[in-house]
């Protein structure tokens, strides 16, 4: 079931990124109220929850791996890797941004350094999904209030990197079923 799951989550981050905007990303911009308060807001987010967080991380994951070496903190800073590695096919879906900017649009970067480390986390602690949830709608969200992405960017980068980290997770031997990340919001199975 896992395995569909993941298969599932990444076919729909490829299709996700194939028109160059959808319907929805063109209302979302229309009707979001850009206040000033909003933005400086967002800016200050985006500075915290992006690919800062998904560095730090990084190092930080190394660092522990390195002193306590430890197979599963080295396991999970592959996975980062791997959840994080989901940025660069943004040239290959070559999606423009709401505003002029050099990179491509699909999917978010900052998105996908938040969702990277979120899973992660929730992959190594086998609990906080919805912190790791919040984080990513904070950071989403700011992305689209500063009109950096359409919100299908947003969306496709959670579908990207949860879809890339369950195969990792799987492969790597972290978890060997999706039921244990979230196993609070999971009724038991019945014995036959």
């Amino acid at each position: 079931m896992t395995r569909a799951l993941a298969a599932l989550l990444v076919i729909s981050w490829i299709l996700l990124g194939m028109p160059e905007i959808t319907g929805l990303d063109v209302w979302v911009h229309d009707v979001m109220p850009r206040p000033e308060w909003l933005r400086t807001t967002a800016y200050v987010v985006g500075l915290i929850l992006g690919p800062t967080i998904g560095w730090a991380f990084a190092a930080v994951l190394f660092v522990l791996a390195w002193r306590r070496r430890d197979l599963r903190l080295w396991k999970a800073l592959a996975l980062h890797a791997l959840c994080c590695a989901t940025l660069l096919t943004r040239w290959l879906f070559d999606r423009v941004r709401p505003i002029e900017h050099h990179l491509p649009s699909y999917p978010s970067g900052h998105t996908v350094a938040v969702a990277s480390v979120g899973f992660t986390m929730v992959v190594l602690a086998k609990r906080g999904v919805l912190w790791a949830a919040l984080a990513v709608l904070v950071a989403g969200f700011a992305r689209v209030v500063l009109e950096m992405h359409w919100v299908t960017d947003v969306i496709g980068a959670v579908l990207g990197v949860t879809g890339v980290g369950l195969v990792a997770a799987l492969a790597l031997g972290l978890v060997t079923s999706g039921r244990e990340l979230v196993p609070h919001l999971v009724r038991p199975r019945r014995d036959p």
